[in-house]
């Protein structure tokens, strides 16, 4: 069959493709009208290159050169932030009829890297420095000595990394600057420069799509000849469609208002936790079990005032902050990050100062710092003469705060329910509050509003089908357990669901109680678990109760369970880890490395999901 034949074939199959056909009909005149215009370019160029085209696939041989080879999108995301910034890049260059396929470092191997011409790698860090969960066997295989002795094994492969991150841990893009280095000592070449964002990351990811696509194009990287024409034509009216669809976000929240703040913790506990009800009546919300709510906190008063005096500023000064003429005191409320130390503040402040006491007491020990510090207290030590227009130019703008939402949409359609500590701190310059538990619990009243907006959140979802689930939830990682539950009695789910929940005490920390005991005499939940580590001499916890129930956790996973884990990421999520994996190795009678591959197929199957901070 000659080019032509197969072009034209294509092209039929494409006028009698439903989903194309169907993707079309809906569309709106502005949208129409889009691709009209669109159809004609590609028309155009097509049959100004259908003849270059032609000679050279006859002329393509079984040997590809390197610039035959597709352009690889690579995303690492824990959150889906990552993932988003990629699908947003390969629809830029499918636009511009570039080859280009979409993968999670989840879907390849390090050793797969050899079959592309480009790689354009979006990765996110996780808590202190960490990979992202689908990225784990990823980032070891790459970063391993075995690997990065085959020194020119990428050679001709040209890499261009985008890393997400937040300044105020210690290891900032530290992901994004470990595989940058790794590719680099493989012999790839930097097709750009690694580019590191904050958690304000949407400018900068804007400015690098469009950066590497141009580089990629200019390049002349592998033009889109022999993709699917309907596929193209589908792929460019999905992404207007999500384009034009309006959504709330950090930019553009929703304005809602709290309906319930009622504390949940009995009275004699360690912890303030919070059940918190919010009324999204008449906004089109929508939200799945799973999603996160981000919350637009505004810093406190005193806080402000504390620094303000400290620093011998005036709240009423004019300051400039993104083309924006605010008072200090209205950058300092609601948009400097005052309760997170950022690096890069500490870094200036240094060089403000000149303060050894700074350096050895903050810079050196960061990680330890940060804590139970917040940025009043680095002032303290440092105590700089600073100009209010100097203090917003080193000052990093505040980050959303984002809690597992705990209820289903299914069972409260017009509002969103949470569940959160109230952060409180002492150190040796006096008690620090957490900005948004603080600003929800403690500042507002019931029946006041907060900005909020839906932070989606794709890696930590319900199994499609009614596959049995297991999930690991203490203290406030019960929040989307809570959800799920909700979820699956409002749906009648035949499946089965196994709860593991644990909190110092019985009596005033088991959230959540009567809710829970209900859906266990309903039958919804199957299995419940609890380890009170502070109601017995030893201290029990969550991955124990694992562990003695190991013969059935197997069972569970063998008929097709799905396994979550919510909560603390430093500690408790990775004892969970270990303990699955020697579940795995005991159970199903496994070596070491067929434990791993059996645990890595979990997460390649999506059945093995984490929502840890």
């Amino acid at each position: 069959m000659t080019v032509k034949e197969q072009l034209l074939n294509g092209l039929s199959g494409a006028l009698i493709n439903t989903e194309l056909l169907d993707s079309i009909r809906n569309l709106n005149p502005q949208q129409l009208n889009w691709l009209s215009g669109y159809c004609a370019g590609l028309l155009a160029y097509q049959s100004e290159n259908q003849a270059e085209t032609e000679v050279a696939n006859l002329t393509v041989s079984s040997h590809a050169s390197q610039a035959a080879k597709p352009v690889l999108v690579l995303y690492a995301s824990q959150t889906g932030n990552a993932q988003s910034v990629a699908e947003q890049l390969i629809d830029r260059l499918h636009s511009s009829s570039v080859t280009a396929e979409l993968k999670s470092t989840l879907a390849v191997s390090a050793k797969e890297l050899v079959d592309y011409s480009t790689i354009l790698l979006v990765t996110s860090t996780h808590g202190e420095g960490e990979p992202p969960d689908d990225a784990v066997d990823f980032y070891d295989e790459l970063t391993s000595k075995k690997l990065l002795s085959k020194k020119q094994l990428l050679a001709g492969i040209d890499i261009a990394v985008l890393g997400l991150g937040d300044s105020s841990y210690e290891f900032f893009c530290q992901t994004a600057k470990d595989m940058l280095d790794s590719f680099k000592k493989l012999g790839a070449q930097e097709l750009t420069e690694i580019v590191l964002c904050d958690v304000d990351f949407e400018p900068a990811a804007k400015q690098w799509i469009d950066q590497v696509a141009a580089a990629v194009i200019a390049k002349g990287k592998e033009l889109k000849t022999g993709k699917d024409a309907s596929k193209i034509a589908i792929d460019s009216i999905d992404s207007i469609v999500r384009n034009e669809k309006i959504n709330y976000d950090k930019e553009n929240p929703f304005t809602a208002s709290i309906a319930t703040i009622q504390r949940i913790t009995g009275r004699g506990s360690s912890k303030e936790t919070y059940h918190l009800e919010i009324d999204i009546t008449g906004s089109g919300i929508l939200y799945e079990p799973g999603d996160a709510l981000g919350i637009i906190a505004h810093n406190r008063s005193e806080l402000v005032s504390d620094i303000i005096e400290l620093l011998h500023l005036s709240g009423d000064t004019q300051v400039k902050y993104r083309n924006q003429q605010l008072t200090l005191i209205q950058f300092l409320t609601e948009v400097a990050e005052l309760t997170l130390i950022n690096k890069g503040t500490v870094q200036a402040l240094i060089e403000l100062t000149q303060s050894d006491a700074l350096k050895k007491r903050v810079k050196n020990n960061f990680k330890s710092y940060v804590k139970d510090h917040q940025l009043i207290d680095v002032l303290l030590i440092a105590k700089p003469k600073i100009s209010a227009q100097h203090l917003v130019d080193i000052l990093k703008p505040k980050k959303p705060r984002l809690y597992s939402i705990a209820s289903s949409q299914r069972e409260n359609p017009d509002e969103i329910h949470l569940t959160l500590n109230h952060i409180l701190i002492k150190n040796q310059n006096g008690i620090r509050y957490g900005l948004a538990s603080h600003y929800l619990t403690q500042q507002f009243e019931e029946g006041q509003s907060v900005n909020i907006f839906v932070e989606r959140n794709p890696k930590f979802k319900l199994p499609s089908t009614d596959s049995p689930i297991i999930m690991v939830g203490p203290g406030t990682g019960i929040a989307p357990f809570r959800a799920f539950l909700q979820e699956r009695a409002a749906k009648n789910s035949a499946g089965k669901n196994w709860l593991l929940f644990g909190n110092p005490h019985f009596n005033t920390d088991f959230l959540y109680q009567v809710e829970i005991q209900k859906y266990v005499n309903s039958g919804v939940l199957n299995k419940l678990h609890l380890a009170f580590s502070r109601d017995s001499d030893q201290k029990v916890y969550v991955q124990h109760k694992l562990l003695e129930n190991s013969a059935e956790v197997w069972q569970w996973l063998e008929q097709g369970a799905y396994f979550y884990v919510c909560g603390d990421m430093h500690k408790m999520a990775k004892d969970v880890e270990k303990v699955l994996l020697s579940i795995i190795q005991q159970q199903g009678k496994y070596s070491l490395d067929e434990a791993k591959q059996y645990f890595k197929d979990l997460k390649v199957q999506q059945r093995y999901q984490r929502d840890v901070y």
